[in-house]
């Protein structure tokens, strides 16, 4: 299920890319950042004039268990003005973000909507960071027990939260490609 849902997520984001090109300036941007919920990342995005397409894969190193995300995300930009670059710093983001954790006890896996306002600096014309705040709205909040519990078991982390809506928040560094 996991190499099927990563494998498709690839297709539809190669699809967008390809289906724009054709009529705009094109950049690429290599990013990398933290935030919740993607985590520790890493990512490449394309800009389409005011528009960006993302795709990141992260981790949380510190945590025991394996995990693993990854997220597409759609960038319009809609505001202001930069003296290194065309692009608006301002912007709108939607995200859907998977998230994949195994345990000792479980499985889990999640499927979040990731809405953001967020604001790009640009300290060169090749790199700059961004911030971004906003909520994430759980999808799918899959858990499979792998082995039953024969005890009060804590240490566990839960990665979304008990609420349907959480903040979200997130840091970026990137840098053009070209």
């Amino acid at each position: 299920m996991k190499n099927s849902f990563l494998t498709s997520l690839v297709f539809c984001f190669l699809f967008i890319f390809y289906t724009n090109t054709s009529r705009a300036q094109q950049e690429f941007n290599l990013t990398g950042g933290t935030g919740s919920p993607e985590m520790i990342n890493v990512g490449l995005r394309m800009r389409v004039d005011q528009n960006q397409y993302g795709l990141a894969i992260g981790t949380n190193l510190a945590y025991k268990n394996d995990n693993m995300n990854v997220s597409g995300d759609y960038y319009y930009h809609f505001s202001g003005r930069s003296g290194h670059t065309s692009l608006r710093p301002w912007y709108i983001k939607s995200g859907l973000t998977y998230m994949h954790s195994e345990g000792d006890w479980e499985i889990r896996q999640n499927l979040l909507l990731v809405p953001r306002l967020g604001r790009e600096f640009n300290m060169t014309p090749e790199f700059g960071v961004a911030l971004e705040a906003g909520i994430m709205l759980m999808l799918m909040d899959k858990n499979t027990a792998k082995k039953e519990r024969t005890d009060a078991v804590s240490g566990d982390l839960d990665l979304i939260g008990s609420g349907f809506i959480q903040p979200s928040a997130g840091l970026k560094f990137f840098y053009t490609l070209y």
